[in-house]
């Protein structure tokens, strides 16, 4: 079984509980760690991201909650950072998560009007597809950023409303050739079962295909819930195991404090 998660956001951004509410149910989900990810100031952006203002109350009541809960689960505090923050250093967080929620100023994940929009906007759902996978490859050049989030999020709404058709060659080759660049940059990629606490998928990120990808670069994998509310903390990661054995993989790795190791499926 899954045993920690570092994607979940509380009050500080656009979660609905507490990071102690957060903390607290992940102990009751049985993990035996827990990172809270905070999503980065982004100038004009106030509805899903921390204010800057904010940032350090954030990061002292993580610390707090550490000390809180020692010895009961091991607390983290985490920065999910969006390829659209203007900054490149970050706070003393314990680890990074590189994501990419716009193109253009455009949401990728916030309805499906919004994305229909965008692709609208960008030329073609196979444009859009090769601007997205683009623009997550430059995520290899930043060696803060240790997590790859929610690697085909443009598909959030493909289960209900088909946007992206994700076997034609355009998107295949831009999806498999960011995977081999950000895969050779180090970087781990989380199986991310957001999308299927909101009600908008059955199946975790990424694809299947992508992941049996991923598996024959020799690339790695965390799990993790993008959990928004604390009775989501580990959600469907029952689903997101069985895909990661599924798709070949044998191991996990987990945040330890010092860096990340292996874990065995």
């Amino acid at each position: 079984m899954v045993r920690q998660n570092l994607h979940c956001h509380t009050t500080f951004d656009d979660g609905r509980d507490s990071p102690e509410a957060m903390v607290r149910a992940a102990l009751d989900a049985g993990l035996t760690s827990v990172g809270v990810s905070l999503h980065c100031p982004i100038e004009g952006e106030t509805d899903w991201c921390c204010p800057a203002e904010d940032e350090a109350r954030f990061i002292a009541e993580m610390r707090s909650l550490r000390e809180r809960y020692a010895g009961r689960i091991a607390v983290w505090c985490g920065l999910e950072y969006d390829l659209d923050a203007a900054r490149r250093s970050t706070p003393p967080y314990d680890y990074i998560i590189g994501s990419c929620h716009m193109l253009g100023g455009i949401a990728i994940d916030n309805t499906p009007e919004e994305a229909a929009r965008l692709i609208a906007v960008h030329g073609g759902a196979d444009r859009a597809a090769q601007l997205y996978y683009d623009r997550l490859c430059t995520m290899a050049a930043f060696p803060e950023i240790s997590i790859v989030g929610h690697f085909d999020l443009l598909t959030k709404y493909n289960e209900r409303a088909p946007l992206y058709d994700e076997t034609s060659k355009t998107y295949r080759d831009a999806a498999f050739a960011a995977l081999e660049t950000l895969s050779a940059a180090g970087k781990i990629f989380e199986i991310n079962s957001g999308a299927i606490s909101r009600g908008w998928r059955t199946t975790p990120y990424p694809a299947p295909e992508l992941l049996r990808h991923l598996c024959e670069l020799g690339g790695r994998i965390c799990v993790s819930s993008d959990a928004h509310s604390a009775n989501a903390i580990a959600c469907a990661f029952d689903r997101c195991e069985a895909l990661a054995r599924e798709t070949g993989f044998r191991e996990l790795w987990h945040f330890t404090g010092a860096g990340f190791e292996a874990v065995r499926l």
